[in-house]
């Protein structure tokens, strides 16, 4: 009995730890974690997420706009000018293109970069958490920092498009960099 017992117990333990991911701090920059049933949807998923950076830090409108379904929202705290305190801010994407001139649309610099995700997927239904660096500003003074982008992405009708992007900055990393890059 007692060997049934250990055996059972073995075979338990052994369960839970295969196929874990290394926590974040294990892992390297730019790693690639995926909990997809099969590599060639993670590619196409990843494909879709590496387009909406390169056309966000194009600063192309039309082009980002087209990675979300319509009725898609992007949503992040912050504490607009003169408030108390932070607050929740859900926007959708043509409010988010509408202010974009006051916002990454207002300088000369202006990039957000994937420097690593973590895909989970299942059937038409995927979530990604992106890790991102990114810089604004002018020839003086560019700000960088780094952040997380939560997408959630469907795909219907053959392509993938994102119903929800959640995103958050990592805590205590904006850097000043006086001077042209």
């Amino acid at each position: 009995m007692y060997r049934i017992v250990l055996a059972s117990f073995a075979t338990l333990v052994a369960g839970c730890t295969i196929g874990r991911r290394p926590p974040a701090a294990e892992r390297r920059p730019g790693e690639v974690v995926s909990q997809a049933p099969n590599d060639s949807l993670q590619a196409e998923v990843l494909a879709e997420v590496r387009r909406y950076y390169s056309d966000l830090s194009a600063r192309d409108w039309n082009a980002f706009s087209d990675h979300f379904w319509p009725g898609a929202t992007l949503t992040t705290i912050w504490q607009p000018p003169g408030r108390l305190a932070p607050e929740v801010a859900v926007q959708s994407v043509p409010g988010f293109v509408a202010q974009a001139p006051r916002g990454p649309g207002s300088k000369p610099v202006f990039q957000e970069r994937m420097t690593g995700a973590e895909v989970k997927l299942y059937r038409n239904l995927a979530q990604v958490w992106a890790r991102y660096t990114a810089r604004f500003g002018d020839a003086t003074d560019v700000r960088e920092w780094q952040g997380i982008d939560a997408l959630t992405l469907m795909k219907h009708e053959g392509r993938w498009r994102m119903v929800a992007l959640a995103f958050t900055g990592l805590e205590g990393n904006v850097t000043d960099r006086r001077g042209a890059r």
